[in-house]
């Protein structure tokens, strides 16, 4: 009978006690294909055991429920919400970038430094209101704007940025009413009739926000107000 060395894997007489090829003391295992073959069966029972615990009931509830939890991730995320009010749109157009940065404290402070020196540079005192409002500071520059709006009432345009600024304050009755009024100077003012819709959706008032978006396409359908207020009437 011969043997199998366990380091080298050399065969070899039985009465040898040390490998012949390597040197290594011979164990008492006389053959080890055998012992590579019953090795690989017992492996073969794991898996075999495995893929039967692998319960297809098991497999669909996996799948069944992360397929709900992409579901939920989606839903609260809103990228189903196709139907998201938009903000209305200032009538002139920004005097640097939103938000409060250094370049926009300092360019506020030279103009109230300017209208401070002449109340009635009503330049300045509207381009100070337009970069209040453009900075998110909307209660100062309704300030600026009423100032100005009482020496110069019908400026539609200023008018209107007003009301944006009561809209951002969440105060939909002023920002309804300074809209309208606009109105009154530019009856075809298309930008008002857009963001009347806006707010009125805004506010609740989902009848009266369609007939707004309506005027505001048949103004002038190709423009882009006219395009936003088509699409803003489909989708609401």
């Amino acid at each position: 009978m011969q043997k199998f060395c366990a380091e080298c894997g050399y065969k070899f007489e039985k009465s040898y006690k040390f490998c012949p090829e390597c040197g290594a003391k011979v164990s008492g295992n006389p053959n080890r294909n055998n012992s590579k073959s019953s090795k690989n069966s017992n492996n073969n029972v794991s898996n075999s055991s495995a893929e039967k615990n692998l319960d297809p009931k098991v497999l669909y509830g996996i799948i069944i429920g992360g397929l709900v939890i992409a579901l939920i991730i989606i839903l609260s995320s809103g990228v189903l919400n196709s139907n998201k009010v938009n903000v209305p749109v200032n009538q002139s157009p920004p005097q640097t970038s939103s938000g409060v940065d250094l370049n926009n404290i300092n360019a506020i402070n030279n103009l109230e430094a300017k209208v401070k020196q002449n109340p009635e540079d009503y330049k300045n005192l509207l381009a100070l209101a337009h970069l209040k409002n453009d900075s998110g500071l909307f209660e100062a520059a309704i300030q600026n704007y009423k100032t100005y709006l009482d020496k110069n009432p019908s400026d539609a345009d200023a008018r209107v940025d007003m009301g944006v600024c009561y809209f951002n304050l969440k105060d939909f009755d002023n920002a309804i009413k300074e809209m309208e009024t606009a109105l009154k100077y530019v009856p075809k003012h298309q930008i008002a009739h857009l963001n009347l819709g806006i707010v009125n959706l805004s506010a609740g008032n989902v009848e009266a926000s369609k007939e707004w978006f309506k005027k505001a396409y048949e103004i002038n359908p190709i423009s882009d107000v006219g395009k936003r207020a088509e699409e803003l009437l489909k989708n609401h």
